[in-house]
């Protein structure tokens, strides 16, 4: 398994895709912690609180660059036809998949603690260049654990879509569009919405909240923060393994 991870991660790294996606990453989180700075110093000059929790939690935003690249781990191999060596090398598909698991984990943890620092420092330079006081309480803490741990699980969400959608192109648009634009508008489509705290999308952002979740009709679900992080973790297992019995096991070549 050990040399399985490393050749993965060897794969990842021979290619510029991993470094364009921590750039992706990156820009996200800084481009959206900006606008949550200045919106802490509008506040703080204001008179209001300063919502600190919410300042220090942004780097979600790297959702996206983490899915992404979750995606291209399987959908690469298919589009190029490499698949077919790599289950020559590795016949035991459950096995290429836990090592897949393993070498994407390890990259989106590393994505995970760039986005967070990213984070940190954008929202620290700004507030103190305009005299605003740096608090980290207000759950900060557990914020950016949570927030590290959706990331991680993003990128292992990605990996299964990918598994489970062969094509590369359609797997993209189709967690692009879902996260990006469904997950919002499922939100506030009436019987739908009563269920959106237990879709993927729906959990993440109950997850990565401090337990409050404004904004919402009144007859959505409320459920707690674990419960969300609860609910992530069971589709990811669910996408995983339904791309492996659905899409791994058909004829690849």
């Amino acid at each position: 398994m050990i040399n399985l991870i490393r050749s993965e991660v060897l794969k990842i790294r021979s290619t510029q895709v991993w470094i364009w996606m921590l750039v992706l990453a990156v820009v996200f989180t800084g481009l959206i912690t900006l606008g949550a700075s200045a919106d802490a110093v509008r506040r703080y000059e204001s008179g209001q609180p300063v919502v600190y929790y919410d300042l220090f939690t942004t780097s979600t935003s790297a959702s996206f660059a983490l899915m992404i690249l979750g995606i291209l781990g399987l959908t690469t191999e298919f589009r190029h036809q490499t698949i077919t060596p790599t289950l020559l090398a590795t016949p035991n598909r459950w096995k290429l998949l836990a090592g897949k698991i393993a070498s994407y984990g390890v990259f989106s943890i590393i994505y995970s603690i760039v986005c967070i620092a990213v984070n940190f420092t954008v929202a620290i330079i700004w507030l103190s260049a305009k005299n605003v006081p740096l608090e980290y309480g207000h759950g900060v803490a557990g914020g950016v654990v949570k927030v590290f741990i959706s990331l991680v699980l993003l990128g292992i969400f990605g990996l299964g879509v990918g598994a489970l959608i062969r094509n590369q192109a359609a797997a993209m648009v189709l967690g692009i569009v879902y996260f990006g634009i469904l997950n919002f508008l499922l939100a506030g489509i009436p019987f739908i919405r009563k269920v959106w705290m237990f879709e993927p999308g729906g959990a993440f952002a109950v997850f990565t909240s401090n337990g409050q979740m404004t904004g919402l009709s009144s007859d959505v679900y409320v459920i707690t923060p674990m419960a969300g992080l609860a609910i992530l973790i069971g589709w990811c297992v669910l996408i995983l393994g339904l791309g492996a019995v659905l899409s791994l096991n058909r004829d690849i070549s």
